[in-house]
């Protein structure tokens, strides 16, 4: 077992990683015993074969399952196309505002190229969740309301754009918030007092 060195952290493995390998792991496996003989001695159950790493192979398979039905599963993400994603999820926003105000007319892809200043952990759970929807996000993301970056709808929806364009998912459009025309501003309610 290898001692991790103060301040050093293992890596973050995204669930289309897992997957990915997982599917490597077992198209290898299955090739490997198409073309052996062990196929003769191995007992087939349910697609799961029974001898010394059934347990594994069970494992993996299960494992492999889920993720296929999670939203990485069901989306379009391509593993290269990972990399521009993080990076844009991960950029500071502090230095895009210098370009943004460089430039007074900044164009819609300009705009949908600005970092959202993510941490590790967020950036692992937008990639690993996929988020659909603003209640989505806002759970995904600590203290939304609070970062410049991210602090109006508006921005909300440009996130949920990105995230939509790498991963094929639709966004889901509508006003959750409920309001019917008759709202906290007084009208309407008590008119006889």
């Amino acid at each position: 077992m290898e001692v991790l060195k103060s301040g050093d952290a293992p890596s973050l493995v995204s669930n289309l990683e897992v997957m990915q390998l997982l599917q490597e792991r077992m198209a290898a496996r299955q090739s490997q015993e198409n073309g052996s003989d062990v196929n003769s001695k191995i007992e087939q159950d349910n697609g799961i074969q029974k001898g010394p790493f059934q347990n594994r192979d069970w494992i993996e398979q299960t494992v492999l399952n889920h993720l296929q039905s999670s939203p990485v599963g069901g989306s379009d993400v391509k593993l290269e196309d990972m990399p521009k994603l993080v990076e844009q999820l991960r950029r500071d926003p502090g230095a895009d505002a210098s370009i943004e105000s460089a430039s007074a007319n900044a164009t819609e892809e300009t705009k949908l190229q600005m970092g959202y200043g993510l941490t590790n952990a967020e950036t692992l759970q937008i990639i690993n969740h996929l988020p659909s929807s603003l209640v989505e996000v806002h759970l995904l993301i600590e203290d939304i309301e609070k970062r410049g970056n991210l602090e109006e709808e508006e921005k909300h929806t440009q996130f949920l754009r990105l995230i939509s364009e790498f991963s094929g998912v639709q966004i889901e459009e509508g006003d959750d918030d409920g309001d019917d025309g008759e709202g906290d501003d007084g009208e309407g309610g008590e008119d006889g007092k």
